[in-house]
């Protein structure tokens, strides 16, 4: 039989773990901007269309 506890204890944990979760982390904020500015030009170039189409109108004279 395998006994976990002594397989386990033969395995030592990865040094640059600290640095990678770092780097993941990071990564993950980054893509948050990305996808928020992404959105801002999305909402931006959507109201500018907006405006546009009602100046572009013909106003009507009574």
């Amino acid at each position: 039989m395998i006994d976990f506890k002594q397989e386990l204890s033969k395995y030592q944990p990865i040094l640059e773990l600290e640095r990678i979760e770092d780097s993941i982390h990071n990564s993950e904020v980054q893509d948050i901007l990305d996808i928020l500015q992404h959105l801002s030009k999305a909402a931006n170039y959507s109201q500018n269309q907006q405006n546009q189409t009602v100046s572009n109108r013909p106003t009507q004279n009574r």
